[in-house]
């Protein structure tokens, strides 16, 4: 399956409120040295980044939840169809790197992601070593594709930080909500 890309599904108000609490000067954010492992120093295929988690497991882990949520309600889909939702916010790199491959979760699943600002750093998908898609951001952009498939963000090299919003849906999630706000396949983004 291809992925889906959605275009501008959120209200503009609402893009706008939520790039603003991402990125005001209230919103904790958590360091991690890697982008997918838990190694405590960088890797040298890797880069760190901020994270903040609001659902673990199907769990509210934050009170900033309101913020992925109104993201899924603009699907018309409620948080029970959240594994997870986190937030992650990489910093500019002084060269454009491909950050190491992996998959969130070895159980079926969605991986759905929402872009917070406009920024440079695409998101790669894998079919084994080779990319098949790259997704730029572009705020109020999303894309959703199969929990199976590799995939990997990549560092911002002319924008100072690229931030998103990233969920893990349950499988049984029908995808009709991002079908209504596809980009048609020749208007996506390589």
């Amino acid at each position: 399956m291809s992925p889906i890309i959605l275009e501008n599904f959120v209200p503009s108000v609402t893009q706008g409120h939520i790039e603003q609490a991402l990125l005001g000067y209230q919103f904790p954010w958590f360091f991690y040295s890697n982008t997918n492992s838990s190694d405590q120093q960088t890797r040298d295929d890797d880069a760190p980044q901020f994270v903040h988690g609001f659902i673990q497991d199907e769990r509210v882990a934050s009170q900033w939840t309101k913020v992925p949520l109104a993201v899924i309600e603009a699907l018309g889909l409620q948080q029970d169809v959240i594994i997870r939702a986190k937030a992650n916010m990489l910093g500019r790199d002084k060269a454009s790197l491909v950050h190491p491959k992996h998959t969130d979760d070895p159980n079926p699943h969605w991986v759905f992601i929402y872009y917070v600002n406009d920024a440079d750093g695409s998101t790669c998908l894998f079919e084994g070593s080779e990319i098949t898609h790259r997704i730029e951001p572009k705020r109020g952009r999303g894309v959703i594709f199969d929990g199976k498939i590799e995939h990997s963000s990549s560092s911002p090299v002319e924008s100072r930080y690229r931030c998103v919003l990233n969920f893990n849906l349950k499988p049984t999630v029908s995808l009709d909500a991002f079908r209504a706000h596809e980009v048609r396949p020749d208007e996506r983004p390589l």
